[in-house]
């Protein structure tokens, strides 16, 4: 049995399987790593049941369990969230439904937007008004009167959201004190606890979304809390969608904090293994059962924003989706998994995706009950899925029902051979997941070429080498447990807790004096959260600024000088490094200030590599798309000596690299795989 006090434990819920690795603390090397079938109708099932499987062999009691989420993802995109009430200043309810002037599809004539959360007899008013300065020009009234109306309603959650709170929150505050005493057992948000930002729709929808998710995360992140008690676990931390690891409590107070929580971890484990090889400039790409990710690591560190759109994308269309103002590593997302089905549209043309078909009943090959073929289902007819990467989920794999999937709906219909048909359902995913890491480049300035391509995920390294060519990608490099990374990213993340307040004043127009004093107030608030998170000794601070020239809509973000008089010539120099030229007649306004709040996580006690001795090494035959067989080693990356040439398969933690034809790979003494991608023959 491993030592109680130094087991760490990562867990990441994907949409297919739950993925679960475990490190000894005290030598920084795996104990444990393996899927299992996701639970979707009740994630926990499956955390719980990973835990378990770790318990059998090695003792939880005093262990540390780090968690990526998808319960607040998954209240969202499936409409399980509670019935959610809004109150707003009187006049100003309808703000949802009005959104913003630009629209997701600008050239569409049927325009889709996503419905408002909050329908419309559950919209309320309140008599107050704040002016944009803070100053009270009407008085709160109507408290109780108001409670009264929302628990005759039977909400479930209510989201407050009064203009120009983020200048003035007395009245939000005491509404809610209100709110929270006459309504006991109602989840309540409010928005200068969630999103104290200028803006008033993007901040009413997050204290919305914040809202619609509670009750159900709360529930998820109670269940968990107890097992945590009933195990003796040290602690429980979940991920962020900035990256960051916060406590249960926190998280359930501030839920829409977790919506991107398992495309952050990727992304943090990622920047560890580059910087771990020198390579500090990558392209993450995650593809797992349901959906593909990419995002940039530039410098060692995953790029941030601190808007995103969720829930935007449905049926492949872009329907604006819900604003979040919250910190969030930028990840470009399609629907284009292993699971992904695969179809012919009304013309008779092959698509792949977004739909997906998930944990139940999967893929055709896994003998579930799918009769609809897949991404994974024409890798099993083409050779390239192979069956003991898969093993430890306990799903079998029969190739004959993949066949007999592609075959009735996508071959038989198009006269095509059922080789046919499986290459081109690869190529679509292929030429998709390029276009989408063209889109975390090329339409972000960056080219693609000067990245060094890190493919995770279940299916991401099958898909790796093809994905690198299509984009003029040279070199990928693959970490020792791809299958199970974004579970590993759960622990190697600081905890961390991003806090903002809008300023709106011209640059010149700012002492030191009067910055200083509102960091004060966010650093006093980051001290609060930082109380309740678990074991953490060591805070670092580090102080932004959103400046922009006045009358500009978007704005770049820099670290704040000792002095404030050198903020505005700081952003200029920004501006001419990032646009090509400066406005020197046109002034800069600083926006919002922010504060990140950070303390070491577990990520320095994961020192040595995680290898696996699988001892494998033998030959197959893969299917060409003419019907040809074409001999192809299969091997586990212990039994690599110097470069292995394609064709040929690679048997590496909870996935499989395809290395085709003309590209060659190293095994790296922490097993990783370093892949020169060649060219096609």
């Amino acid at each position: 049995m491993s030592n109680a006090s130094a087991l760490l434990v990562g867990i990441d819920v994907g949409g297919t399987f739950t993925d679960c690795v475990a490190v000894d603390r005290l030598t920084g090397a795996s104990v444990a790593a393996f899927k299992l079938p996701s639970t979707p109708a009740d994630p926990a099932v499956a955390v719980l049941a990973a835990l378990a499987r770790v318990g059998a062999d090695h003792a939880l009691e005093g262990a540390h369990v780090c968690h990526g989420t998808t319960i607040g993802t998954n209240a969202l995109l499936e409409r399980k969230g509670t019935r959610t009430a809004l109150v707003a200043t009187q006049g100003f309810a309808d703000v949802l439904e009005l959104r913003r002037q630009a629209r997701p599809e600008l050239y569409t004539f049927d325009v889709r937007l996503s419905p408002p959360l909050v329908a419309a007899l559950d919209r309320f008013e309140v008599a107050e008004r704040i002016a944009f300065d803070g100053e009270v020009l009407l008085p709160l009234e109507g408290t109780d009167d108001l409670a009264e109306r929302l628990a005759a309603q039977g909400v479930g959650a209510v989201a407050v959201s009064l203009l120009h709170a983020p200048a003035n929150p007395a009245h939000e505050q005491r509404l809610a004190a209100t709110l929270r005493r006459r309504l006991p057992g109602v989840f309540v948000s409010v928005s200068s606890e969630v999103a104290p930002e200028i803006r008033e729709y993007e901040r009413t929808s997050t204290t919305v979304v914040n809202a619609y998710i509670g009750p159900a995360v709360g529930a998820y992140v109670d269940r968990l809390a107890a097992a945590r008690g009933e195990l003796g676990l040290a602690s429980l931390r979940l991920v962020k969608s900035s990256g960051g690891l916060t406590s249960p409590e926190v998280a359930a107070a501030l839920p829409v904090h977790l919506v991107e929580s398992g495309p952050a971890a990727g992304l943090i484990a990622s920047a560890h293994f580059g910087v771990r090889h020198g390579r500090l400039n990558l392209l993450a790409f995650d593809m797992g059962g349901t959906t593909a990710k990419a995002g940039v690591v530039r410098d060692g560190s995953p790029r941030r924003v601190h808007e995103f759109h969720a829930d935007a994308l449905v049926d492949g269309r872009n329907l604006g989706g819900y604003p979040i103002l919250s910190s969030v590593i930028d990840v470009v997302e399609i629907g284009a998994g292993g699971g992904s089905l695969a179809s012919l549209d009304e013309a008779g043309v092959i698509k792949v995706g977004p739909e997906s078909a998930g944990a139940r009943p999967g893929p055709a090959c896994y003998g579930q009950g799918g009769e609809r073929p897949t991404v994974t289902d024409a890798h099993a007819v083409i050779g390239t899925l192979v069956p003991r990467a898969l093993e430890a989920s306990g799903i079998a794999v029969d190739p004959a029902l993949a066949g007999l999937a592609i075959d009735r709906r996508i071959a038989a219909p198009l006269g095509w051979t059922q080789a046919r048909a499986a290459h081109a359902i690869v190529a679509l995913a292929v030429a998709k997941m390029a276009e989408m890491v063209r889109l975390a480049t090329v339409r972000r300035g960056l080219d693609p070429r000067d990245f060094v391509l890190v493919p995770s995920g279940g299916a991401g390294p099958l898909h790796a080498v093809a994905i690198a060519r299509e984009v003029g990608i040279s070199e990928v490099l693959v970490p020792p447990w791809p299958g199970m990374f974004s579970a590993l990213g759960a622990l190697l993340a600081d905890v961390r807790h991003d806090l903002s307040a809008s300023v709106l004043r011209l640059a010149g127009e700012l002492d030191d004096a009067y910055v200083r004093a509102r960091f004060a107030e966010l650093e006093q608030r980051a001290a609060a959260l930082m109380a309740v998170e678990p074991g953490v000794a060591e805070v670092t601070i580090e102080r932004l600024a959103d400046l922009r020239f006045r009358g500009q809509l978007f704005h770049l973000t820099l670290p704040v000088p000792p002095h404030t008089a050198d903020l505005e010539a700081a952003f200029r120099r920004a501006f001419v490094d990032e646009y090509g030229f400066d406005l020197p007649d046109a002034a800069v306004e600083v926006v919002t200030l922010r504060l990140v709040a950070k303390a070491p996580g577990f990520g320095a006690a994961i020192t040595t590599g995680l290898t696996a001795q699988q001892g494998l090494a033998t030959t197959v035959e893969l299917t060409e798309a003419d019907g040809s067989r074409q001999a192809c080693t299969l091997v586990s990356p212990d039994r690599i000596e110097g470069t292995l040439s394609g064709p040929a398969l690679v048997v590496i933690g909870g996935a499989c690299l395809w290395l085709p034809a003309g590209a060659t790979a190293r095994c790296l003494d922490d097993g990783s795989l370093a892949v020169d991608v060649g060219e096609r023959p």
